[in-house]
């Protein structure tokens, strides 16, 4: 496919670590010829005189701290660039409670989940829930601080180490209904609008994520999966995501988590999906979109 955007029009890549799919997306770029300005967080300062270089400019975010992300990706749009996510869907995707609260008010169906400020509030979450019962902070990856608690010893255990946490940010966490611990759970990858396709996670642990090992197959089509990863996509507004579901034990799916920033190496090696390409897509569609001030 050649590029729309001809080989004048930089488009810029916001990134601090390059891992296989800033590797893969990099790729894409010059296999395409499209100029790109690799744009790092950790040195930025978004002084006046960028407003120049910044404005009209699309730029894929891959930050992969949640809270650079979504400081850069408001600043790039103060400055007149265009972030694909946006900042909006940047910073609710960053928050699991935000999350929450997008796919309830849209009707997405997602485990009840409970906001915990204090440890006297998480208790009293856990025992609403119920055991099992998932402990998770605002934001995280990979599992990290992900807990799941089976019994009123393993509560007050993780709750006061959350007490102990230096901010008032960290030390609050969301309760969740655990489903079906240990069993796979469903990884979809939405490009504008469209469900790229689905992958089963599984590992020995109760956390299927591919960073701490999970085993990867492709998911059998369903327009169900398809379904909802396109309605949580557009509850948080992201153009580009991957929406992460379990299956309840009468068939019918819940949406978990929706990821601004999806890591797609295992979907890629299980479906065979080029989603690199669809990303640089979705990346000079947002560029042909920039309108002028008025």
């Amino acid at each position: 496919m050649n590029d729309p955007l001809g080989t004048s029009t930089p488009v810029g890549i916001l990134l601090s670590t390059v891992r296989y799919e800033e590797r893969r997306l990099l790729a894409e770029l010059e296999r395409r010829d499209v100029p790109v300005v690799r744009l790092d967080p950790r040195t930025m300062s978004f002084a006046p005189k960028d407003a120049e270089a910044l404005h009209g400019m699309a730029v894929l975010n891959r930050e992969i701290s949640s809270q650079r992300a979504a400081l850069a990706a408001e600043s790039l749009e103060a400055f007149g660039a265009r972030p694909v996510n946006d900042a909006a869907a940047t910073r609710v995707c960053g928050n699991k409670w935000s999350t929450y609260l997008r796919l309830r008010q849209c009707g997405v169906p997602t485990p009840t989940t409970l906001l915990a400020p204090s440890p006297q509030a998480g208790l009293e979450a856990v025992a609403s829930v119920g055991y099992p019962a998932v402990i998770k902070p605002l934001s995280s990856s990979w599992g990290n601080r992900v807990s799941l608690i089976t019994d009123q010893y393993a509560a007050d255990a993780v709750l006061e180490h959350c007490a102990a946490l230096p901010s008032a940010v960290s030390r609050t966490v969301i309760v969740q209904e655990a489903v079906r611990p240990g069993s796979p759970d469903i990884r979809g990858i939405v490009v504008d609008g469209v469900c790229l396709g689905a992958i089963t996670r599984s590992s020995g642990d109760w956390r299927n994520n591919v960073a701490r090992g999970a085993t990867v197959r492709q998911h059998a089509p369903s327009e169900q999966i398809d379904r909802l990863c396109v309605q949580a996509a557009a509850a948080v507004g992201a153009r580009i995501a991957g929406v992460d579901l379990v299956e309840y034990a009468d068939g019918s799916f819940t949406v978990l988590e929706v990821n601004s920033r999806v890591e797609f190496q295992g979907f890629e090696r299980a479906t065979g999906v080029d989603v690199a390409a669809r990303i640089v897509e979705a990346l000079t569609a947002a560029m042909s979109e920039v309108k002028e001030p008025v």
